[in-house]
């Protein structure tokens, strides 16, 4: 027999018609009318015809919906295990289709929280001890792991770092038939026992669970055995959205979490990730130089090599604090980035015994390969005659120089005296001269001209009418010429040290684009810089035992190079091989999104940092959130409207994501570093921090000055 119990039942009365009040409950406002109405609530609205719960089975319940008919419904309580709630853990149980969860938290006062961790540190070291009397060495090791977790639970709450909260989940399934409500439970239980939860059938208060998962906010469960403590970060990877918080793994200590109020780490060198290239994305003025700058700061402070293009040249001041070298890039310097040159580096080769082994070789193929797109560059489109003449050119000189794949290629037997790191003098073998521009286009004349004067750089006719072209454009590019001066020639830092040895002793340097700006050999010099981080810096072999970041600021502009998207492209794929990972620092993510190979470069990067990228189209974040999973409330974030007053303190604000988790996170850093890093004009001026001019242009002007006035 069936006993039905009707709840929130249905009102069957017409609110049209005035329903006459007795006279004993009138109230003294509604002594003055005869007639009092009756408004509809809240419950009238929502209430369900019933539900019932049969006695032969204590363990199931159906609900009425009248002619359609009941459906049959099973109530739970979730019992959480002795870890803690981690992202993601009740993924299954939220996606599980028709089913009501519900938590209830109270929180605790700190004295209340303090005394539950004390007794839980006390009783899972009683446990502790009894498993190894015992000999039980894996309920010791989960009793030592539950005792660890308390006591850090325990000196966080003391120290206020962390608040305690008591919950209760109640969760209710329903499904169109008994079978299947079987199964939905059977399947859920078996996921949550892998993270040490448990999804327990509510035995004869099957009542009690569907009415406290019901939207009035009754809970029936109040008892000490139904609530299970909380910290912080498990009550917010208890809702039902990505939890905002990233694992610990090392790395740079990045801000504090909106919300859990710690402090989270950026680690693009984290174990669990199958690449370190990662991702700096915000619009102007979103705080994104201020970030890359601080983890750059950082991440020297760590123990990694930093190898940064720096257009806007911001990063001087911080990049000589932290003991690094700025090169500046400036027509009529000093300084020349030989596009030419090449190095050695490591690749893995398979002997005949099935046994893999890295081998150092002289990528000559590839070397080749990266010239013809320079050439491309500086040329236009080259015809495959032309492409002919560059190859075959570029081989002559290679064997000129007697360059093979054997690295001892690279160096003369002379031996040279060098002061290493611990300033102990040691002898190694000195390096021939680098191929250059001149070379090339020495060996071009000679292949295609007749009678070369490789003095003055002329020739009485040409052999091969297709050189005609090249030998044209080509000549603009050489050191005799302004630009040329930058590009052909020994690699030098304006320092006459060799470039190779002094990559092995810097820890941070930084490539200042500035005073080029606007140049049409702007692109040219950015591609060079590139080229020569992954021939110098990447793939070197002796800095292979240091983690290595290439900064690549305002990567958007490699687009504009024939083959430099694909470039950074190889370069995001392969450098995990050599210890090494790219960071793109742009402020507009769409020149990627619209190039295959840049395309290929955002979907490889498994970290990042998203500031605010401003208002943006409707498919532009669809677009976004099919690439990135970012959940609907993380692309409010980043998408986020402008500030709108001088109290907005929203700058700084990101989306951080490491591997598959994220975290909203505002970028902290102390005020003494902030002084080397903001570039806020306001900040700058209210603290006396704007650039000054050097004393002697100051004593010219007032010279200047006073002549005027006399």
């Amino acid at each position: 027999m069936k006993i039905k119990l009707p709840f929130l039942k249905k009102s069957k009365i017409n609110t049209d018609e005035p329903i006459k009040v007795e006279p004993e409950e009138q109230t003294t406002k509604s002594k003055k009318n005869k007639y009092n109405v009756r408004k509809r609530t809240y419950f009238d609205l929502i209430s369900l015809n019933g539900h019932e719960i049969p006695t032969s089975r204590r363990d199931i319940g159906y609900q009425s919906e009248g002619a359609v008919g009941d459906y049959p419904f099973r109530s739970f309580k979730l019992e959480f295990g002795t870890t803690s709630l981690s992202t993601g853990a009740l993924d299954t149980l939220y996606r599980a289709g028709a089913m009501n969860v519900t938590f209830f938290f109270s929180k605790l006062t700190k004295s209340q929280a303090v005394r539950v961790y004390k007794a839980a540190t006390t009783d899972e070291g009683a446990r502790l001890i009894n498993m190894i009397k015992s000999g039980n060495d894996l309920e010791a090791d989960d009793a030592q792991k539950s005792m660890n977790q308390a006591k850090r639970l325990l000196d966080e709450i003391s120290d206020g770092y962390n608040d305690g909260f008591l919950g209760t989940c109640v969760a209710t399934i329903y499904a169109a038939d008994e079978r299947t409500l079987d199964n939905i439970g059977m399947i859920i239980q078996d996921d949550l026992i892998g993270n040490d939860h448990n999804l327990r059938v509510l035995y004869d208060r099957q009542r009690d669970g569907w009415v406290s998962t019901l939207p009035t906010g009754n809970n029936l469960f109040n008892n000490a055995g139904d609530r299970r403590f909380f910290d912080r970060s498990s009550l917010v990877a208890a809702s039902p959205f990505y939890s905002s918080k990233i694992p610990y793994s090392g790395g740079v200590p990045l801000g504090i979490n909106k919300h859990t109020n710690t402090m989270d780490f950026f680690n693009p060198f984290a174990a669990y990730l199958e690449n370190y290239s990662s991702l700096i994305v915000g619009t102007s003025g979103s705080g994104k130089s201020f970030c890359n700058k601080y983890v750059s700061s950082s991440q020297v402070l760590l123990g990694i090599r930093i190898f940064s293009i720096d257009p806007d040249g911001e990063n001087g001041p911080i990049c000589r604090l932290m003991g690094g070298q700025e090169v500046e890039i400036r027509e009529g310097g000093q300084v020349c980035l030989n596009v030419c040159a090449i190095t050695e580096e490591e690749v893995e080769i398979t002997l005949p015994n099935g046994r893999r082994v890295n081998k150092v070789v002289v990528p000559i193929g590839a070397k080749t390969g990266q010239l013809l797109k320079f050439y491309t560059k500086l040329a236009g489109t080259l015809s495959s005659e032309e492409k002919s003449i560059i190859k075959q050119a570029i081989m002559d000189v290679f064997n000129d120089f007697e360059i093979t794949e054997d690295p001892a290629s690279l160096y003369t037997s002379e031996k040279i005296a060098f002061r290493n790191e611990t300033g102990e003098i040691s002898y190694i073998k000195k390096r021939k001269p680098e191929i250059t521009l001149s070379d090339i286009f020495k060996r071009i004349m000679s292949n295609c001209t007749v009678n070369p004067n490789y003095t003055n750089l002329t020739f009485e006719e040409l052999s091969d009418p297709f050189a005609n072209r090249l030998l044209k454009v080509l000549r603009g590019y050489l050191r005799d010429f302004p630009d040329g001066k930058l590009i052909d020639g020994q690699t030098n830092f304006g320092d006459g040290k060799a470039v190779d040895n002094m990559l092995d002793n810097i820890c941070w340097i930084n490539f200042n684009l500035k005073p080029i700006e606007g140049s049409d050999i702007y692109d040219l010099m950015n591609y060079i810089i590139t080229t020569l981080a992954w021939e110098y810096f990447i793939k070197r072999p002796s800095l292979r035992k240091y983690r290595k970041r290439v900064k690549l600021e305002e990567a958007w502009r490699q687009k504009r190079i024939p083959g430099g998207m694909e470039f950074v492209e190889d370069m995001g794929r392969r450098a995990r091989k050599y210890n090494g990972g790219i960071d793109i620092i742009t402020q507009d993510l769409m020149p990627f999104l619209d190039d295959p190979n840049g395309i290929a470069v955002v979907k490889n990067a498994t970290s990042g940092i998203f500031l605010r990228l401003g208002q943006i189209s409707l498919e532009e974040k669809q677009h976004l959130k099919s690439i990135f999973s970012f959940s609907e409330g993380e692309l409010a974030i980043i998408c986020r409207r402008p500030a709108e007053s001088k109290r907005d303190d929203s700058k700084g604000e990101c989306i951080v994501r490491v591997g598959g988790s994220s975290a909203f996170i505002k970028v902290t850093t102390s005020k003494d570093m902030r002084k080397f890093i903001d570039t806020d004009p306001d900040y700058l001026q209210a603290n006396g921090l704007l650039p000054e001019f050097e004393e002697e242009f100051e004593d010219q002007k007032q010279l200047a000055l006073d002549e005027v006035m006399a």
